[in-house]
C-alpha cells in the first residue's frame, strides 16, 4: 500500500473513535464556564507538511539521548511537579502539592482527557512508520491516550500559573519549566511539538476562567 494511503487509513480509524465524557464532569461544570470544546484548533492532519516536519524533528531528537536527557524524561514522566522543586526549595516557598493534584484531577484533567478523545491524534511512533520514519520511544504507562493536547505539559502549565499567582516575582522561572516538560515529552518520543503548543493554549484559557473563582485571595484587585 502507498504510504499516503496508509496515513489516510490511519486517519479514518482515528476519526472513528468515539468521543466520551468523564463522569467527573458533574464537578467540572461547577467551576469551568467557558466553551472549552472550541478553544483549540484542530491538530495538524496526519498528511500535512507540519506533521511530517514534526516527525522528522522527533526522529532526529530521539535517535540518541544523553544521560541527562533520559533523566529529564524520567522525571517529567513520573511527576512534572518535580520540575519546580529547585525553585521552591531555593526560595523557601510553600506549595501544597496534594491540594494542587486534587484541583487538577478534579477540574482540569477531565477536560484534557475529553479533548484528547475528541481529536484522537495518533502518537508519533504510530504514524512515523507510514512515512518511512522511526521515532524511538521510552515506553512507560503515561502515553496510552491520544496525543493532542499533551497532558503532562498542561499539568505543568497549570502548576506554573498557580505558582506565578502565588509568587509573581518568580513567574519567569515557573513558566520556564513548562518548556522543559514539553521538551521531555518530545525526547520521550510520545508527543509532537504542536501537542505542547495546544496545552499552553487550553491551560491559559482555563486558568483565566477559573482563577478568580478558585483563588480570590490571590487577586484582591478583582474585588
Amino acid at each position: 500500500m502507498d504510504p499516503k494511503d496508509i496515513v489516510l487509513e490511519i486517519s479514518k480509524k482515528i476519526d472513528s473513535i468515539t468521543y466520551t465524557d468523564s463522569p467527573r464532569f458533574r464537578k467540572v461544570k461547577d467551576v469551568i464556564s467557558i466553551g472549552w470544546e472550541n478553544v483549540l484548533p484542530d491538530p495538524p492532519k496526519n498528511t500535512s507538511d507540519i506533521t511530517k516536519k514534526e516527525l522528522e524533528y522527533l526522529s532526529r531528537l530521539t535517535s540518541r539521548l544523553s544521560f541527562e536527557q533520559k533523566e529529564l524524561v524520567k522525571l517529567v514522566d513520573k511527576e512534572p511537579l518535580d520540575l519546580f522543586n529547585g525553585i521552591v526549595r531555593k526560595n523557601d516557598l510553600s506549595f501544597n502539592r496534594e491540594s494542587f493534584r486534587d484541583l487538577y484531577y478534579g477540574t482540569f484533567d477531565p477536560v484534557i482527557l475529553n479533548l484528547k478523545n475528541k481529536y484522537n491524534r495518533a502518537r508519533p511512533d504510530q504514524l512515523a512508520p507510514a512515512l518511512g520514519m522511526k521515532v524511538n520511544v521510552m515506553t512507560t504507562k503515561t502515553h496510552q491516550t491520544p496525543a493532542y493536547p499533551s497532558g503532562h505539559t498542561a499539568y505543568t502549565a497549570f502548576a506554573a500559573y498557580l505558582l506565578s499567582a502565588m509568587y509573581p516575582h518568580l513567574s519567569s522561572s515557573f513558566f520556564g519549566r513548562i518548556g522543559l516538560a514539553g521538551y521531555a515529552r518530545c525526547l520521550q518520543g510520545v508527543h509532537y511539538p504542536s501537542d505542547n503548543d495546544a496545552s499552553m493554549v487550553i491551560s491559559g484559557a482555563l486558568w483565566e476562567d477559573v482563577k478568580y473563582k478558585l483563588y480570590p485571595e490571590l487577586f484582591p484587585e478583582k474585588y
